[in-house]
């Protein structure tokens, strides 16, 4: 489709940067002062780009932590992000630190409070049980070709309350300004970007990267020969070795089959891991070097489909590589299986630079790789004294017992509806009583909770006044997270260490502790130039989408307040050139 392009305005800047209390250790600890908000210069020339084409690179589950432990063995892609671009650390300023709300923050500048994004899946009263962040019945998964999405669960932006960067583009250049987001899941790839112009998800229904009917009618030309060409069908035989089990012990100072881990669904707990010996050789794939693989090559798909930056009004990419989450849940971040998928990523980001320079051009794309939350340290080597593994039907149990106590029992369900992704809801029943007693009842329930061993803090939400800034660090995290009628009334914050997780094996993210708020910031500007740091506190992660604004040359999304890392590039010309591919 051929898309006429004309100027478009500089961007917008946002507010004030947010300050970042971080605390000193672990989040159960008293509040610290915020320190400054770091101020991040542009190059003397006091401007960057403009580039062709904008990448935001999201590395799911990638704590800041595990980067450090990890970075020394870097050698292609993320050597050479870091040789040319700033490191710099960010923080969610938020309590629920998971890929839905995480992506969503990265593409629109806002909280859960704004976006609407609560968890990765959350309780919907309505419902009356969990569902999908991204679950959408009119928004039916597209076939590849002949094969059918059987049994796979129809997804969009929907749940997605303010637009993104992608609709800052789409409304400042006319829809000339390209968007397109690649991802290994759906959750990902909805919310990244807002609503973009593209989504393509890995779907293990399809053994395929697919979309649904909210961003396309049917697959583009490009994507359905990306299946034919590189078919994932033919790597359910795959098989992950390791060339040098000794280097690994080395580096991990782990054994292979270390406590605390468990292959992804069925996958072995040592190495080599055959994917036709798992229980669901499609789900388990995305536990593997093979889907980083088939995200580089969906990417580059994209980026020669798309036309993506081929002419003077910038594009957007994204691509959130998805299996670094499905490996650090089921074998943790310091195992060797982290190290290994992650010495194979970085060869991918690099085939992926290399690709972006031969189409794009080197010095005309603009990069920022950063993560949608980081991690708890498996509880077998987190050294945290009593730390351990809560199941969440084991806290509703906890809470239904104190509830019991003071209301009796609950005709004809539960007090306690669900505690889901930290958060505990509380039952329909519960509004028949009067005020007086559901106060009571709150307040056994919050003492009930407090008083297991694993449980830092049970955070009423309600209780939290509008205005979150004023706040002690964990109370302001705490608030940014309350979405009216989709967040429960009270939020359970683990001690250190701890988490609240349904399995006894593996670790999760959605404790709001250090090691699951700080993450990694690159950004390489088109001039690879670093940029000047004027002080070391963390970043407000929700500077990331008014920097890929400011990159972009366009206004920063409606929702998003914070200040951008860089100065707006120059606005590209009005009159596309002569040889403007057909879009």
């Amino acid at each position: 489709m051929t898309r006429p392009r004309t100027a478009r305005p500089a961007a917008a800047i946002g507010a004030a940067a947010l300050a970042l209390a971080t605390g000193a250790a672990g989040c159960h600890r008293g509040p610290s002062a915020p320190p400054p908000p770091p101020v991040v210069t542009a190059p003397a020339d006091g401007t960057v780009g403009p580039p062709r084409l904008v990448v935001l690179i999201v590395i799911d589950q990638l704590p800041r932590w595990g980067f450090e432990a990890r970075r020394g063995q870097y050698r292609d892609g993320l050597a050479r992000l870091l040789r040319d671009g700033t490191l710099l650390t960010a923080a969610y300023p938020y309590a629920t630190t998971f890929t839905a709300p995480g992506h969503a923050a990265l593409g629109t500048g806002a909280p859960p409070a704004v976006t609407g994004v609560v968890a990765n899946v959350w309780y919907r009263r309505a419902l009356g049980g969990e569902r999908l962040a991204e679950a959408d019945d009119d928004a039916p998964i597209l076939a590849i070709g002949d094969r059918a999405p059987t049994g796979a669960t129809g997804a969009s932006a929907r749940a997605l309350r303010v637009p993104g960067i992608a609709d800052a583009l789409r409304a400042a250049t006319g829809g000339r300004g390209r968007s397109v987001a690649i991802a290994g899941k759906p959750r990902a790839a909805c919310f990244v970007l807002g609503r973009s112009d593209v989504a393509l998800w890995y779907e293990p229904a399809l053994v395929g990267f697919t979309s649904s009917r909210a961003f396309m009618p049917a697959l583009p030309p490009w994507a359905v020969a990306l299946d034919r060409d590189h078919p994932l069908t033919a790597a359910l035989t795959d098989v992950w070795t390791l060339d040098d089990p000794a280097a690994m012990a080395r580096a991990t100072g782990l054994a292979d089959d270390a406590a605390g881990e468990a292959g992804d669904y069925g996958a072995t707990i040592g190495f080599p891991h055959a994917l036709a010996a798992t229980a669901d050789p499609a789900r388990a794939l995305r536990g593997s070097p093979v889907l980083d693989r088939a995200e580089v090559d969906a990417a580059l798909a994209a980026v020669a489909g798309e036309h993506l930056g081929a002419d003077d009004v910038p594009d957007l990419l994204a691509v959130s590589f998805s299996a670094h989450d499905y490996v650090g849940h089921a074998w943790g971040q310091e195992s060797w299986e982290m190290l290994d998928l992650e010495r194979r990523l970085d060869r991918e980001l690099g085939r992926l630079l290399t690709g972006l320079d031969r189409a794009v051009g080197a010095g005309r794309y603009a990069v920022v790789l950063t993560s949608d939350h980081g991690a708890t340290r498996m509880v077998e080597r987190g050294h945290a004294p009593g730390a351990r593994r809560l199941a969440p039907s084991e806290l509703a149990a906890v809470a239904e017992a104190a509830a019991v106590g003071v209301l009796g029992a609950a005709p004809p369900s539960r007090w306690i509806a669900a505690v889901s992704s930290g958060m505990v809801y509380l039952g329909s029943a519960w509004q028949a009583r009067s005020a007086a007693d559901r106060a009571a009842a709150r307040a056994a329930i919050v003492a009930a909770l407090a008083a297991v061993p694993q449980v830092a803090r049970v955070i009423d939400l309600d209780a939290l006044p509008a205005d979150c800034a004023p706040l002690p660090d964990l109370d302001a995290r705490a608030c940014r997270t309350r979405v009216a009628g989709e967040s429960g009334e009270l939020l359970i914050v683990p001690t250190e260490g701890s988490l609240i997780v349904g399995g006894a094996t593996g670790t999760a993210h959605d404790a709001p502790s250090l090691d699951t708020a700080l993450v990694p910031l690159i950004l390489v500007t088109p001039d690879r130039r670093p940029l000047v740091t004027a002080a070391d506190p963390p970043v407000s992660i929700l500077r990331v989408a008014p920097t890929l604004a400011a990159l972009l040359g366009v206004p920063a999304p409606a929702a998003a307040t914070a200040a951008p890392l860089v100065s707006a590039t120059a606005a590209p010309t009005s009159t596309p050139p002569a040889t403007a591919p057909a879009r």
